[in-house]
C-alpha cells in the first residue's frame, strides 16, 4: 500500500506538462449545456465548450455526481494509507459539502477533506505545496491550506461579467458598472475564497496595466517567486503572452478548464504569482 494521494476536483487547473509528484486524481464536476449533461474533462473539454458558448448555447455547471465521487473513492481507498481530497471553495460550490457527504457516509477513515478556498491555478499552487509536505512527512491540515494560500495571488480579466452575474458569483451592482460605464475589474479570489475586485481599469489598457502592476507587486513581496499563466478562449493566448512579458521569466501556461470557463466565459485570463519553494 502506497502512504499518500491526492483528489482535487475540475476546477482545479494544471501548468502544461507539469507532472505532480504524488498519485492524483480528478473528479469531474457537471457541466450542462441546453439540458445535456457532460462531465468536465472527460465528454467535453475547453476548446468545445469555448465552441458552445460563443454560438450561445445555455451553459450552467453542477458538483460532481454521487456515483462519481463514489466510484473513485471505492477505486482507491485500499490503495493508500491517506488520502487529501482538496475541492475548490466553499464559497463557490458545493463540492466539498458533496465529496464530506461521502466521506461520513461511508465511513471512510483514511480520507481528508480540505477546502482550498481558491479555484483554479490557485489550487495547483495549494496542490503542489501540500504534495511537498507529504513527501517530507509533514502534518497536512487545513491551518496547512491557509498558510500557503498567504503565500500565492491570483488575478484575472474576463471579457463580460456576465457569465458571473448568471452563475450568482458577483453583485447586481458590479455587473451594472460594468456595462453602464464600460469599467473593467481586475478580479482575485480573497482570503475566504470569493471573487473579489482587485483594482478597477477605466478600459481594457488601463484593466490590463493595472493587472500588470498587481502582478508586480506580489513579485517584489514574495522575492523569489513563480509566475503562472492561464487562458480561456485561443483567441486571448496573445493577450496573456504580452502580459507575461513583461516579467523576466514566466514558469508555465495553463488552459482554463471548461467548469471554470462555464462561470468567467471564453475571454478569460489570468496571472499567479507564488513564493517559491
Amino acid at each position: 500500500m502506497d502512504s499518500v494521494a491526492f483528489v482535487v476536483d475540475s476546477t482545479a487547473d494544471f501548468p502544461m506538462g507539469w507532472k505532480p509528484p504524488l498519485d492524483l486524481y480528478k473528479l469531474p464536476l457537471r457541466l450542462i449545456v441546453d439540458g445535456k449533461e457532460y462531465r468536465d474533462g472527460i465528454d467535453i473539454d475547453s476548446d468545445r465548450l469555448c465552441e458552445l458558448m460563443s454560438q450561445g448555447h445555455s451553459v450552467s455547471t453542477s458538483l460532481p455526481s454521487m456515483e462519481d465521487i463514489v466510484r473513485l473513492f471505492e477505486e482507491i481507498k485500499d490503495k493508500y494509507e491517506q488520502i487529501f481530497v482538496l475541492t475548490v471553495s466553499q464559497k463557490l460550490s458545493g463540492t466539498f459539502n458533496a465529496v464530506r457527504m461521502v466521506i461520513e457516509n461511508f465511513g471512510l477513515k483514511n480520507f481528508f477533506l480540505l477546502d482550498s478556498k481558491a479555484v483554479s491555478g490557485k489550487i495547483f499552487y495549494i496542490l503542489w505545496r501540500l504534495m511537498k509536505d507529504a513527501m517530507e512527512g509533514k502534518r497536512i491540515s487545513q491551518q496547512s491550506v491557509a498558510e500557503y494560500e498567504k503565500h500565492c495571488e491570483m488575478f484575472f480579466l474576463l471579457g463580460s461579467l456576465d457569465y458571473l452575474k448568471k452563475g450568482g458569483r458577483i453583485g447586481k451592482l458590479s455587473l451594472l458598472l460594468g456595462k453602464i460605464l464600460h469599467v473593467k475589474p481586475v478580479l482575485k479570489i480573497d482570503r475566504e475564497g470569493e471573487v473579489t475586485k482587485a483594482a478597477v481599469g477605466m478600459s481594457q489598457h488601463d484593466a490590463i496595466a493595472k493587472l500588470i502592476a498587481l502582478v508586480k507587486s506580489s513579485v517584489e513581496k514574495f522575492s523569489n517567486y513563480l509566475l503562472y499563466g492561464g487562458y480561456g478562449s485561443v483567441h486571448v493566448k496573445e493577450m496573456l503572452e504580452q502580459i507575461l512579458s513583461n516579467f523576466p521569466k514566466c514558469d508555465g501556461i495553463a488552459r482554463v478548464g471548461a467548469t471554470v470557463l462555464a462561470h468567467t466565459g471564453p475571454e478569460v485570463i489570468g496571472v499567479l504569482v507564488g513564493k517559491s519553494f
